[in-house]
């Protein structure tokens, strides 16, 4: 049992995340105006939320007011389908606009709704916590009490998710989640915990495979495996289940007796949410990328080369299209190279299932050829555990996060790059923590 039960538990963790975070989310609600309400913004008439336009390299995007409250929010409580809503395509899995909208329901102020992203902000600290004391520090509270510090001030946290109220902590805390309960071998809640994370973010299926892999390392090929899918699988086609639904168009005759029905609706979700597996909608004509140095596009890694010289714009252009085949081939060899690392019969750490979940979701910051925003790293701060089990590792990392905000944006996928190099150390760091659990037992998902 730990030496600091009370003094460095996790309820004493949480109120102090919650003081950190309410702190800088009241900062954001100040300026934003406690009084204003959602229904008087109109667009284009409200005056800049923040005032860092004079370096705009660190993203200071209002897109909660601009684009949450008034593009997506707004049409969706008057009842438009929400990917229809006239105003944007909307590009998330439904559970984001659901949550948000249901808060803006709920109360008339411009600032009520970023209640709900602060408050999985504040909880990611809780699977956070979990996973530091009982399979990083091996039961020792004090030491998860400091990674869950260290972590709840990072500044990518802070600025994005609570000060610009931008939207990773629902997908986050879910992923979080559901890596817990892997650990902790409680398969159906983490499977769950993962299509409802994915259900808020659409990138948390590059976890999946990973996941899956972990627990055939845990159970072999057994029911287990198996209904961790089917739970998954099934989760999300229930909750994308209003928009997948085809549409009876005609009845049955002889030369089709199920009738004629119409898949439009599926095919327009599928697109929206960038995966055309049904082809493109009939009024979307696909247009090359071009190279643009407009401030709310996002970026991508090969970005930087037509900042150099006007002349390579055009190259720069072409290469946006090959950048998933790049990612797509990165993280096959990801995958390939954790499932030959169990075929063997390696022993598996907690470790190692962070630094593969970490390093996927790096790939996709340095590789994804709709390029990324600074804020996207927010999800990166809790996926790296293994470096705040090492005090350089942790101040290594705080650093690397307050660089991130401030470096020019051409260099935002880059950093993901910096980051992938330092992986070899990383788990070198990881490694040379304690590896016994709170229970006494050196295993965690190897096969009992």
């Amino acid at each position: 049992m730990s030496k600091y039960p009370k003094r460095f538990g996790l309820s004493s963790t949480l109120i102090i995340t919650t003081v950190i975070k309410v702190a800088v989310f009241m900062v954001g609600a100040l300026m934003m105006g406690l009084t204003v309400t959602r229904t008087s913004l109109d667009a284009g008439a409200s005056a800049p939320m923040f005032g860092l336009n004079q370096w705009p390299h660190v993203e200071a995007y209002t897109d909660y007011r601009d684009l949450y409250l008034l593009d997506l929010v707004q049409p969706f409580l008057h009842g438009h389908n929400i990917y229809y809503l006239g105003t944007i395509v909307y590009n998330y899995p439904p559970l984001f606009l659901y949550v948000l909208g249901a808060f803006a329901y709920l109360v008339n102020l411009v600032w009520f709704p970023a209640v709900s992203l602060i408050l999985f902000d504040i909880l990611t600290v809780i699977p956070f916590y979990l996973v530091a004391k009982e399979f990083v520090f091996a039961g020792d509270a004090k030491l998860a009490f400091a990674a869950s510090m260290v972590w709840a001030l990072n500044p990518i946290n802070l600025f994005y998710n609570d000060l610009m109220w931008l939207n990773p902590p629902y997908f986050t805390f879910f992923l979080m989640l559901s890596l817990y309960l892997l650990l902790k071998r409680r398969w159906l809640f983490s499977s769950l915990s993962l299509a409802v994370s994915t259900g808020f973010k659409q990138i948390s299926i590059i976890f999946f495979p990973i996941v899956l892999i972990f627990i055939w390392k845990a159970t072999g090929f057994s029911k287990k495996l198996l209904y961790y899918a089917l739970a998954y699988v099934g989760a999300l086609i229930l909750i994308s289940t209003p928009y997948i639904e085809p549409t009876y168009v005609g009845a049955p005759n002889a030369s089709n007796p199920l009738g004629s029905w119409n898949l439009t609706s599926a095919q327009n979700y599928f697109w929206s949410l960038n995966f055309p597996i049904l082809g493109n909608p009939s009024n979307v004509v696909n247009t090359p990328p071009t190279f643009s140095t407009s401030l709310s596009d996002p970026i991508r890694l090969t970005y930087f080369f037509g900042t150099i010289s006007v002349n390579l714009q055009s190259f720069v252009a072409m290469t946006y299209s090959y950048l998933n085949y790049v990612l797509i081939a990165a993280y096959a060899i990801l995958i390939l190279h954790l499932f030959f690392h169990v075929k063997r019969g390696d022993q598996i750490k907690w470790n190692d299932l962070f630094v593969y979940a970490m390093i996927a979701f790096l790939l996709f910051l340095a590789f994804f050829g709709r390029g990324v925003y600074k804020y996207y790293f927010a999800t990166l701060t809790p996926l790296a555990l293994p470096l705040y089990s090492n005090r350089r590792g942790a101040i290594i990392f705080q650093v690397f996060s307050a660089a991130l905000i401030l470096v020019p944006r051409a260099a935002s996928p880059w950093m993901a790059v910096l980051v992938l190099t330092f992986v070899p150390t990383i788990m070198a760091w990881a490694g040379s923590s304690p590896q016994k659990v709170a229970s006494g037992t050196t295993e965690t998902l190897n096969a009992k």
